[in-house]
């Protein structure tokens, strides 16, 4: 009988230019390794200093293959990272499945020197800690140090860099994901005191809790947080309308670059004048822009349909994990973020493109075409209307526990 055996390989990719292209390349030309997330690379295993992750190209010749081999990128992640941002995170909602793939995807791109791990459900997090920090040993990553965090300790909580909400209440079967907002809001106010106390008066919030621009805006008012350390994550959106577009192209997703604006849900702006293909802009006929949108506008009810008793639990935590990269190298990326006025919209939190400085979100530079700026302005009213309605609708805010009910 034959036995097979698996051994050490390398995979070089025959144009590592394409592997470049997409919505999240980054602004110095460089691209967001697969599984890794980006704005680090060390020079040696003892070495975490901020490298642009253009050096770290796929090998092109023999001795680059071999030394890559030898000493594969999981292993140049530094315990030394006093010096990057975030050194703390604390992942709220991490017994969860979104919550714990957060914690397992930065536990593996060696961001940060610790994430603590919150949820009412302690053993399961525990559990979660077990599991990613054998993880951490095969693959040969020595931080960040996990901690699941007592419910009940509270008042010893340490203020972290970065607090991540993916606490969320069961969503709706082919419903809008406004109908479960009462439901989140709810979950919300009951974590609010844990999130001041755990966000302080510098670290920065992000939510992943739909539907996060209304919760953002939410949180906003019911905390004394300052909005521009408030973001929500809404990368997903701009995936599948990449991926949409692909289709109605017949390209590869990943020569495709495009993002969706606005409101997250039924709301969203998907920006066909900034669409490019292999970094030229393409000009998409309205028959073509129809399908799309009905393509991207689907998808939550073809997901639901699928009755799968499950979250987005592979893309969010990556997606985290990139946005946090780019957040870190101060390069620009979509987000739930306070437009300030910016624009001549409404104040409220819709996704816009965003750049962060010390640790403060503010809206970048955009051009897009008439509609999708009068689409904007429509999301950011929406967004406003729908915070006000059901922050009058609920009982005034009283004291919560920490910790939550997990995803």
């Amino acid at each position: 009988m034959h036995r097979a055996w698996l051994l050490p390989c390398t995979v070089v990719p025959r144009d590592p230019g394409a592997a470049r292209a997409g919505i999240l390349r980054s602004d110095d030309g460089g691209w967001l390794q697969p599984g890794l997330g980006r704005g680090y690379a060390a020079q040696d295993p003892g070495d975490r200093r901020s490298v642009p992750r253009n050096a770290q190209a796929p090998p092109e010749t023999e001795e680059e293959t071999v030394k890559a081999e030898t000493n594969p990128p999981s292993a140049r992640h530094s315990t030394d990272q006093s010096q990057a941002w975030p050194r703390s995170i604390a992942v709220i909602g991490a017994a969860g499945l979104i919550g714990s793939g957060v914690v397992y995807q930065l536990a593996l791109a060696g961001i940060g020197t610790t994430i603590h791990l919150v949820d009412v459900k302690e053993n399961v997090a525990r559990a979660h800690a077990i599991d990613i920090s054998e993880a951490q040993i095969l693959a040969g990553v020595r931080a960040p140090r996990l901690d699941v965090v007592d419910p009940a300790a509270a008042d010893s909580w340490e203020e972290v860099d970065l607090v991540i909400v993916a606490a969320s209440a069961p969503e709706v079967p082919g419903g809008d994901r406004r109908d479960f907002l009462a439901a989140n809001l709810r979950l919300l106010r009951l974590l609010a005191p844990t999130i001041e106390k755990l966000s302080g008066h510098n670290g920065v919030v992000l939510l992943l809790s739909n539907p996060v621009d209304v919760l953002a805006e939410c949180l906003h008012r019911i905390t004394d947080i300052s909005p521009d350390r408030i973001l929500g994550y809404s990368i997903n959106d701009s995936v599948r309308f990449q991926a949409a577009i692909a289709k109605e192209l017949g390209v590869e997703p990943h020569r495709v670059s495009a993002q969706v604006l606005g409101e997250h849900g039924k709301g969203q702006v998907p920006c066909f004048s900034a669409v490019t293909v292999d970094g030229a802009p393409v000009t998409l006929t309205a028959s073509q822009q129809e399908n799309i949108r009905q393509d991207i506008d689907g998808w939550f009810h073809r997901w639901s349909a699928l009755e799968p008793g499950r979250s987005s639990g592979w893309t969010t935590p990556l997606g985290v994990v990139r946005m946090i990269t780019m957040m870190a190298r101060g390069e620009t990326f979509p987000a739930a973020v306070w437009t300030a006025g910016a624009r001549g919209l409404d104040e409220a939190f819709i996704a816009l493109p965003v750049t962060m400085s010390a640790g403060k979100a503010k809206v970048a530079d955009w051009q897009g075409s008439p509609e999708e700026q009068a689409a904007l302005v429509t999301a950011a009213a929406s967004v406003r209307e729908a915070a006000a309605l059901n922050l009058s609708q609920e009982i005034s805010h009283e004291p919560g526990r920490p910790g939550q009910p997990t995803q």
